[in-house]
Order: C-alpha cells, then structure tokens, then sequence
C-alpha cells in the first residue's frame, strides 16, 4: 500500500532518517502513480521484477502483493535495513545501482522486468549499463526527471540528441508516459518527472562496445564538422566512418546530432562486417 505524505514523514522519523540530496532521495507519496506503474509492467504471478531505489517500499509492497519474486538494489543503509526486515522474501542489496544494475538477479530464459524510480544524477549512467547487459528487460518502468526523458527520446537535429538516444531507441520503444508534477514527492524536487513504459522492440540493435565508446568520443565534439572530427580522432572507427559516409554520399561537413538513428546503425553493421571480412582473410 503506497505510503501517503504523512505516513512517509512518519516512517522517516521513526527511522531517524534525513532524506539525502545527493542521492535523489524523494519518495513518491501519490498511489495512482503507484497503481499506474504495475499496469504499466503488466505484472503477473511469478514474475521477475528488478527494483531500484525502493527507499520507503511504498512501491515494494505493491509489488510483493503481485506475487512477483523481487529483486532490489538500495544504496542507503537505513532504508536497506528497512525493506529487509519488512519485507523477507525481497531479495535486497544495499549497493550502488550503477555497479549492481539489476541487483543480485542472474538472467535467465525466463526474462524480467525493471520498475524504478530513478536518482537524477545515476538515471542515464545506469540506464547505459542495463543496455550492455547480455540480457535485456522485457520492460522497464521507470520514473525520471523529465530533462532525462526529453534526452532520452530526442531525434537527430535537436541539441539534444546524445549517443544514449541512438542506443536507447535502438532496443526499446516507448509504450506509454505521463508527467507526474513534483508535488507528488517528498520532499519535493525542483522540477516534475515523467513516468515511463519501456516495450523492448521484437528485433533490437545492439552495438558493440568500443563502437559505443567511439560514437560517444564522435559527440564530444557534437557542433563540429564530422569530417573534421574523424580526422582528430584518428582511429579505425574514425577512417571507417569517413569512408561509410562518402560511400553513402553524406556530406562530411554535417554533424554528428545531424545523423539519423539508422545512419548510425548502419555504419556499426558496416563496420562490424568489414571486421568479420578481414578476420576470414587472415585465416589463409
């Protein structure tokens, strides 16, 4: 049952705690966002379901009440102890969600679920640690502050368009989202969040890591020329992505945010058959 604001304040007085600023500590305290998320996760008997950052458990006991087997990772050692001894089937660690990303769950056939309400300043370095595990959630639910979101989803030619767009929509397609104003936390932040549905798409682009890695290092430079980037870098990458261009006649003085999300993709399959190519003639 989701905790309502005087029964949070309470619990975190009985816990003689404070909640923290650096670690995002602000509780949900509204139910129909609650009850919104587990529709969202489309939840069922026996599911596998990843939460991060439980805090209070006004979402934790929602979801035990599912008879879904949780899994959940909390940083702060008060609300870790807090969730343990209230909840004993809750498979919890109390750790840094960025190097336990999905906790102690091993993955497997069976797949699962993410439902997070996410720390602003992890929300992005984390979601970009779930993208490289070997297997990905069936859905995620989660709730960001709304400049992550707007991140998150941007398209090519916007400012904000980041190599997390191209690989987050390369996996995943959003389902569903809803502004949740900040007067539905405590204490209350300074801007409102936005409640997302995650549906991981039937066929997903996975990149490799240092392909990764160098369209991150091609973004740095985000507002120069693409060509001229290319050069600076001088990389393999780098030589490969000047000559994908010119194959594919794209004017090198463009920009890497002014590259379309298939462009990428295509440059990384490009690439990575090349790879392939070169490894079969060094067999002989």
């Amino acid at each position: 049952m989701t905790l309502t604001l005087s029964q949070t304040k309470g619990l975190l007085k009985r816990l003689a705690m404070h909640p923290k600023r650096k670690w995002g500590q602000n509780f949900l305290v509204d139910s129909s966002f609650v009850e919104r998320s587990l529709k969202w996760a489309q939840i069922k008997p026996d599911d596998v379901v990843v939460e991060i950052g439980p805090g209070c458990g006004t979402l934790t006991g929602d979801l035990i009440q599912t008879k879904a087997r949780v899994f959940a990772i909390e940083k702060d050692p008060i609300l870790f102890g807090h969730i343990r001894n209230t909840w004993n089937t809750v498979c919890i660690i109390c750790e840094d969600a960025v190097q336990y990303p999905i906790g102690l769950y091993n993955t497997d056939d069976t797949g699962y679920k993410i439902v997070a309400n996410l720390p602003y300043a992890i929300a992005s370095v984390w979601l970009d640690r779930v993208l490289e595990l070997p297997q990905l959630p069936m859905r995620m639910v989660l709730m960001v502050q709304k400049e992550a979101t707007d991140r998150w989803f941007s398209r090519e030619n916007s400012k904000k368009f980041c190599p997390l767009s191209i690989f987050l929509q390369s996996t995943y397609q959003l389902e569903n989202k809803c502004t949740v104003a900040k007067r539905c936390f405590y204490p209350q932040p300074k801007v409102d969040s936005t409640l997302l549905s995650l549906v991981k798409r039937p066929q997903v682009f996975i990149f490799e890591r240092s392909c990764k890695q160098f369209i991150r290092n091609v973004f740095v430079h985000r507002r120069q020329q693409i060509g001229h980037v290319c050069k600076e870098l001088q990389s393999t990458y780098a030589h490969a992505l000047i000559t994908f261009l010119q194959k594919n006649t794209i004017d090198l003085s463009c920009r890497a945010e002014c590259l379309p999300m298939d462009v990428w993709q295509r440059f990384a399959t490009s690439h990575l058959q090349a790879d392939c190519f070169a490894n079969v003639l060094s067999e002989f």
